[in-house]
């Protein structure tokens, strides 16, 4: 058997999309590909649970329905009374999986679903008219900034969360990625899109 090393370029979901070029526009459309997702469970009754938690992550575990807690590097989604979804800019998820599983006891459990999710990131003077378009929620009376929802966009089911005034996050299944950026792409046509690589 041969010893070489075969180094394979890791592709987002959406890698094999020729993207439209636009130089302006109201919305604007980003790709977070490479970021890893970490799903968490444990009881956040646990005082001890919740400590090692905040100790790994450096952020403290949002025990609130639909809140959410985020540095530079991560950010914590609640899910459900005792489910958090992980995400992490810096793309360390083994690194993180690994440091939560030394430091946790009990029942708990770390899973990466890096694999199976992207982020996409919508933003600009006509975002709030995109989510309108395609979502059921009301993301301007019931989406304030760092709240956390699951709900559908364009049809398939996503986790939202509002990072500003003007921008949304969107954790999308990697199946439905095709679709929601054509979604995306068709609904923008009025007012413009911007893509960012």
């Amino acid at each position: 058997m041969s010893n070489v090393n075969v180094k394979v370029r890791p592709d987002t979901p959406l890698a094999h999309i020729s993207f439209p070029s636009a130089k302006q526009g109201g919305v604007t459309f980003q790709e977070r590909g490479f970021y890893g997702h970490l799903t968490l469970r444990g009881n956040s009754g646990d005082a001890g649970f919740v400590s090692s938690v905040e100790e790994v992550l450096g952020l403290s575990l949002p025990v609130k329905a639909l809140s959410s807690a985020s540095n530079a590097d991560v950010s914590i989604h609640w899910i459900s009374p005792n489910e958090w979804l992980i995400i992490s800019a810096k793309g360390d998820e083994a690194e993180l999986e690994a440091n939560l599983r030394a430091k946790l006891t009990g029942h708990f459990s770390v899973v990466d679903v890096s694999g199976g999710q992207t982020v996409f990131e919508l933003s600009g003077d006509d975002v709030i008219t995109l989510m309108k378009k395609s979502c059921g929620y009301d993301v301007e009376a019931e989406l304030p900034m760092g709240k956390t929802v699951t709900t559908h966009f364009a049809k398939a089911s996503v986790v939202m969360n509002r990072l500003d005034e003007k921008c949304f996050m969107l954790v999308v299944r990697r199946s439905f990625s095709d679709y929601v950026w054509r979604w995306i792409e068709d609904s923008s046509q009025e007012f413009g899109l911007v893509i960012k690589l």
